[in-house]
């Protein structure tokens, strides 16, 4: 079902959401609008790393004159390569099996995702490799990265906790370090109060048979250990209640597995009825995959793009197109947490462009657009806190199995969408943040929605501008803003828009607004384009002032702006 607001966009004041403010100031960390920008790679806080080339396919026999069955090549150089990446010289291979990736610190490196690049032509699909099966239409891809182990329990917690804290008290600690990858599990009772929990106490969870009990899985590293307490590198996004039986786990994940600058074809064919695909899949992430990434892909005659599924974790998936007849799921974050979906194209009609569910948690879809409408799709089973900003067209669309309703849980938040923002009515109850210019009145409730118009909104983009307030502190004043760039690494100014008034720097300065990020009168006079120094100490202000990286950072960043736990059988439909 899709909800589309056909109405003209109500009065919206210009400015700052009243939940954030210009720079966080009017931000609650433990409020109705979550923290997002832990999202993507190494939770948002370092830059994609360039691998060093190890092997080359071309030397294990790959051909990549577009006849020639290269399978055996890549498989051969996968089997060989370690810590590095595997070179795919511009070409077109045929790929005929899945090329499955089970080592961490491995890149499959292409030339450019151009037709003129390296490109994975594939005229099979899964159900010719691995048999026909209905799993084909929400799961599994061609390039497919799965670590092919499971942990086991560590230790329990002893003690609960609120959401927004860091520190757990458990039975025994023994087995943890800093820098760990853990899972921490909790089972519901039998009364429903984890589901109830996770849509803000407001609703029932659905009771398809693979969410009874149901169980909520969030991968996380380990930030300190002293005696019984262990403390997190980012805060809880629920409570803990020693009811769900909260228990520590080992995470055996693949970690810095990296998939860029390739171009993956599927032979066309006609697009098959709904839940009827064979399985043209194009890249699956699945049972814990943490710290990775996909970057400049194009996956053209796909049914379905890209898969995270299963403790997941600090993924991105960046500067990605998908394009061809459309298909099935274009991106699809299942049982994952904090992955970060940005700079995205999607082409073609796809019933499922963007699709959060089965209680994935921490997602980003971030500056994407399409030829055709993006449905924003919330397919069930609790996904929860998931952040949509700077996207469109889009639509909201509510799809997945009737037992897995309702469609979302709590605090799903949609940032400065095109104009007018359709607000999400079906999710009001469950805290819903729909700010920008609104196809709809305010209403700004406690506990239960909060539309907000606000046009010309700053910040632009929730995620980078939570991202910059971790990271990079107070490098903001009155017409600059400090912005964690993290292709280069670094923190750097970004100007306000012109015009922002900037009289609060000064009482003398009324009427005084900014411009190319200083703060002027109409006679050009005064200034406060200054930057604010960082914190005493800090690496980031040293890096900047030493090696005069902020300029090269603000140039990777105008450049990157002109770019454009496996969920069971049946339940990703």
């Amino acid at each position: 079902m899709a909800l589309a607001l056909g109405l003209a966009a109500f009065p919206a004041r210009a400015g700052t959401s009243r939940l954030w403010g210009a720079d966080g100031e009017a931000w609650d960390e433990r409020g109705r609008l979550p923290d997002f920008s832990y999202a993507g790679y190494r939770g948002g806080g370092a830059p994609l790393p360039e691998a060093p080339v190890v092997v080359n396919v071309r030397d294990f026999g790959a051909v990549g004159d577009g006849m020639t069955d290269d399978t055996d090549a890549f498989l051969a150089a996968i089997d060989a390569a370690a810590d590095g990446a595997i070179l795919v010289p511009a070409g077109r291979y045929l790929i005929t099996e899945i090329l499955r990736i089970g080592k961490s610190r491995l890149v499959l490196r292409g030339e450019g995702s151009a037709a003129s690049g390296s490109v994975l032509y594939i005229p099979r699909s899964l159900s010719d490799v691995l048999g026909p099966a209905e799993q084909w239409s929400w799961s599994g891809g061609f390039l497919w990265v799965d670590p092919g182990a499971a942990g086991t329990a560590l230790t329990e917690v002893t003690a609960g906790a609120s959401r927004g804290d860091r520190t757990l008290r458990v039975a025994g600690n023994g087995t943890l370090a800093p820098g760990q990858l853990v899972s921490l599990r909790l089972t519901d009772d039998g009364t429903g109060s984890l589901g109830r929990h996770l849509h803000a106490e407001q609703s029932e969870a659905g009771d398809c048979s693979y969410m009874v009990p149901l169980v909520l899985d969030w991968p996380v590293r380990v930030a300190q250990v002293q005696d019984d307490l262990v403390e997190l590198a980012q805060p809880l996004r629920n409570e803990v209640r020693l009811a769900w039986t909260p228990e520590i786990h080992a995470l055996p994940a693949l970690e810095e597995v990296g998939i860029e600058h390739l171009r993956i074809e599927f032979i066309e064919t006609p697009r098959p009825p709904h839940n009827m695909e064979p399985g043209y899949n194009g890249i699956a992430f699945t049972n814990g995959v943490v710290d990775s990434w996909v970057r400049d892909v194009a996956i053209v005659n796909a049914d379905s793009g890209i898969f995270t599924e299963g403790l997941v974790k600090n993924v991105t998936l960046r500067q990605i197109e998908l394009g061809g007849r459309g298909g099935h799921h274009g991106f699809a974050v299942s049982l994952s947490s904090d992955v970060l979906v940005e700079e995205f194209v999607v082409n073609g009609s796809w019933r499922h462009a963007l699709t959060v569910t089965h209680r994935s948690n921490g997602t980003v879809y971030a500056r994407g657009s399409g030829d055709q409408t993006l449905s924003l799709d919330h397919h069930g089973d609790v996904p929860f806190e998931s952040l949509f900003t700077e996207i469109g067209p889009y639509d909201y669309a509510s799809s997945g199995s009737d037992c897995t309703r309702p469609h979302a849980g709590a605090r799903n938040t949609y940032w400065n969408l095109d104009a007018p923002m359709q607000a999400p009515l079906l999710w009001a109850s469950i805290q819903t943040n729909a700010i920008g210019e609104l196809a709809a009145i305010d209403s700004m409730t406690d506990e239960n929605e909060w539309f907000e118009n606000v046009g010309d909104i700053e910040p632009a983009n929730l995620y980078e501008a939570q991202l910059g307030r971790r990271i990079c502190g107070e490098v903001f004043n009155a017409c600059n803003r400090g912005t964690f760039d993290a292709e280069a690494g670094v923190c750097v100014q970004e100007p306000r828009k012109d015009g922002t008034p900037c009289d609060g720097e000064d009482p003398d300065e009324q009427g005084h607004a900014c411009r190319a990020g200083e703060c002027v009168s109409s006679d050009d006079g005064g200034g406060c384009g200054v930057a604010a120094p960082r914190k005493p100490g800090s690496l980031w202000a040293l890096l900047i002032a030493a090696l005069g990286l902020g300029a090269r950072a603000a140039g990777a960043r105008d450049g990157r702006r002109a770019s454009s736990a496996s969920a069971a059988p049946g339940t990703l439909r």
